[in-house]
């Protein structure tokens, strides 16, 4: 099998406990609507991970949620 060099690094990149995630809005008129890409150590962190980050539609720190 031949593997393009792009999905030869992707797959070698969930091997770690270190994942990338979603933190989504859960407040406000514009609530799912912001959205940010962090990561986290999967071992460290089990539970959803919850921050405090801004919103430029309601211009106020509000609640963000991991999602799926």
């Amino acid at each position: 099998m031949c593997y393009s060099s792009r999905n030869l690094i992707l797959e070698m990149a969930k091997e770690g406990a270190r994942i990338n995630i979603k933190l989504v809005s859960v407040e406000g008129p514009h609530k799912g609507k912001s959205v940010y890409v962090t990561t986290k150590n999967r071992n460290n962190t089990k539970e959803r991970l919850e921050m405090m980050k801004y919103c430029k539609w309601t211009r106020k720190r509000i609640l963000h949620r991991e999602s799926k």
